[in-house]
């Protein structure tokens, strides 16, 4: 755990993405819940799935920072989990989390991208005219937000590789302090 895992800006950003998890799975679950009633009692719930989209979008991309903060989102680290410990299974650690880093900031600037043409275009939803930045703007934090956890983590990775790897074999190659007394 580094400096930056103590932090109340860590904190606070875990707590948010919780309570954005609770928050808009309730309006997932309660928009779909009064859909089907107004469609059962011939009610006309009409937009619902605008509202719905935003939410679930919102639902989905804070999912992923927040299971990229609790670093159990889906890997393909099949063959480092049966790996004994060591130098190996260290360096597939960083390999993994740098691929991870990289893929993340590709689709952060891709997200980035749409945000802005969202934004130029100005589309609005056909019912409620919600402008699409709403939905849209859920990609760009959730990515941002798990790209700065995947930093952290091979940030984390790397010193502890170093510190297991590079300073023993350094300490080792080194003559002791009893051979320059001689």
């Amino acid at each position: 755990m580094n400096k930056l895992e103590k932090t109340a800006f860590w904190k606070a950003l875990s707590k948010f993405l919780r309570f954005g998890l609770i928050l808009s799975s309730c309006l997932v679950t309660i928009i779909t819940f009064a859909a089907v009633i107004t469609r059962a009692l011939n009610i006309n719930f009409l937009g619902y799935e605008e509202i719905l989209i935003i939410c679930a979008f919102w639902l989905y991309m804070l999912g992923t920072a927040y299971g990229s903060f609790e670093d159990s989102h889906i890997k393909a680290d099949v063959i480092v989990v049966m790996m004994p410990d060591g130098f190996a299974k260290s360096l597939l650690a960083i390999i993994r989390n740098s691929l991870s880093l990289i893929l993340g900031i590709i689709f952060l600037l891709w997200a980035f991208q749409l945000f802005q043409w969202t934004i130029v275009m100005a589309n609005k939803t056909p019912v409620w005219r919600i402008p699409m930045t709403v939905s849209q703007s859920s990609l760009l934090f959730g990515l941002t937000v798990a790209s700065f956890y995947h930093a952290v983590y091979l940030y984390n990775d790397i010193k502890l590789f170093i510190g297991k790897h590079i300073t023993k074999k350094i300490a080792i190659d080194s003559p002791s302090d009893e051979r320059k007394g001689e």
